[in-house]
C-alpha cells in the first residue's frame, strides 16, 4: 500500500467499488506506465529501508511518468 490513493481506494469504508472488488483498473494509464509506477513504488520501499540502488527511467517514458501522479496522487 505504497500509493495513498490506491490504498484508499481499497480499504476506506467510503464505500469504492474497487474496495468491493478487491481491484483497481486504470484506464486512463497504459499498462507500461502502470508497471513502471508498480516498480518504482516497489524500488521507493526498499530505498526508504536502505538499499540504495538506482531507479532508470526510459527517456520516452518520461512524460507519460510525469502525468500519472496526477492521476494516481501517489
Amino acid at each position: 500500500m505504497v500509493s495513498q490513493t490506491i490504498g484508499n481506494m481499497l480499504t476506506s469504508p467510503g464505500g469504492f467499488a474497487e474496495m468491493e472488488l478487491g481491484e483497481v483498473t486504470f484506464p486512463e494509464i497504459s499498462a507500461v506506465i502502470l508497471e513502471k509506477i508498480c516498480q518504482y513504488f516497489y524500488w521507493a520501499l526498499q530505498y526508504s529501508r536502505g538499499k540504495e540502488t538506482e531507479f532508470h527511467i526510459e527517456p520516452e517514458l518520461t512524460l507519460e511518468l510525469m502525468m500519472a501522479p496526477n492521476y494516481l496522487h501517489t
